[in-house]
């Protein structure tokens, strides 16, 4: 996109020239993203392409340390979500153990 505005300076007008991401760009980053850091990945590489102006040097700059933090955070809250704590499960020790007081009680009887 142009535009022409004047120059306070000299009294003349110049071309106002903005860079932006096309979309295909913009895909390519977000796919790039979502392959390093997942969804949140994708998210955090097409925002930062977008605000980069379609600069692709500051944008692995950035990425790269950011797509370590964001693992680890997404890694937290899949820890959150499916929780950490563990139950007995079916033949396990426990399991075990309680059958066997179950058969010494029987045969005691």
């Amino acid at each position: 996109m142009t535009n022409t505005t004047p120059n306070p300076i000299t009294n003349q007008e110049s071309v106002l020239v903005r860079s932006t991401a096309t979309g295909f760009e913009q895909a390519i980053a977000a796919g790039a993203g979502f392959f390093t850091a997942g969804p949140l990945g994708s998210l955090a590489a097409w925002g930062a392409l977008r605000g980069l102006q379609g600069k692709w040097a500051p944008w692995f700059i950035l990425g790269i340390p950011a797509s370590v933090t964001i693992n680890v955070v997404q890694l937290f809250i899949l820890a959150a979500i499916f929780g950490t704590t563990a139950e007995p499960e079916a033949g396990t020790g426990y399991e075990a153990s309680h059958i066997q007081e179950q058969q010494e009680q029987v045969t005691n009887i």
